[in-house]
């Protein structure tokens, strides 16, 4: 029997209860899903978990601080390869929102924000904690409306001379927009490649990394690479590096 499409769907926070049969829903989703769309008992709903499971059920329950779900159906969808992860240096306003949604959408495994040398934003303490959870909501608002079986991971910022000194390139390929010198094509670089496990992309931030941030990128194997001939914006490179990456090395997904 094939499951009909789903009219409503929702998210799985840890608050959720999660049963074999029955799904009750968190106070903010059930309030979102009942109050705000309206749903109503016997309607069709698709819930996710942000971790590959895709739920379809009908809503049993439609109640505003506890809606119920019966599940018909659960899909296990697997995790796209390679992994895939953007570091973004930090950009001004309410950039970030934005890279972290089409990023989302996009299909990045792993973001990981950094402070930069030439970056403005500079957030820490309470505000940084507050900024990341709002992030996180965001993207998994991506994930409702698109669909998507997996929510990436969001790390918290950090500076970036101090993710290179901590984390190895063993079997990870790397590359960097860069509008330095000697940068190659971003296709170009992805084409010799076989079969990577993992890839990691860096975006600067709108003045660009310092010298010395490039110096570091590339004592970290970090391949310089250009996003055709125009300057793009931190959100529209970000984007245009992540699109060109998962078509070229996750075609046959």
């Amino acid at each position: 029997m094939v499951a009909a499409m789903a009219r409503y769907r929702s998210f799985l926070f840890p608050e959720a209860s999660v049963g074999e049969d029955v799904i009750v829903l968190d106070p903010r989703e059930s309030h979102h899903l009942v109050r705000v769309f309206r749903a109503k008992a016997g309607e069709t709903v698709e819930l996710l978990d942000g971790q590959g499971r895709r739920y379809q059920g009908v809503l049993s329950l439609a109640h505003a601080k506890a809606a119920q779900v019966a599940v018909e159906s659960v899909e296990l969808i697997e995790r796209p390869k390679p992994e895939l992860t953007l570091i973004q240096a930090l950009p001004k306003g309410k950039a970030m929102d934005l890279i972290l949604r089409m990023a989302t959408e996009i299909g990045a495994t792993r973001i990981q924000p950094v402070f930069t040398d030439q970056g403005e934003v500079q957030i820490k303490g309470e505000r940084l904690t507050s900024k990341v959870e709002k992030w996180r909501v965001g993207m998994i608002e991506a994930c409702k409306q698109c669909g998507l079986a997996w929510l990436p991971d969001l790390a918290e910022p950090i500076a970036l001379k101090t993710l290179l000194a901590s984390e190895a390139a063993t079997g990870t390929t790397r590359v960097v927009a860069s509008l330095e010198a000697g940068s190659r094509p971003l296709a170009a670089v992805l084409d010799e490649l076989e079969q990577p496990k993992r890839i990691e992309v860096a975006v600067g931030p709108e003045g660009d990394f310092s010298a010395a941030e490039y110096a570091l990128l590339s004592e970290c194997a970090f391949k310089p690479v250009r996003l055709g001939a125009n300057v793009l914006r931190a959100e529209t490179a970000a984007a245009y590096l992540l699109s060109v990456v998962d078509q070229l090395t996750r075609a046959a997904r």
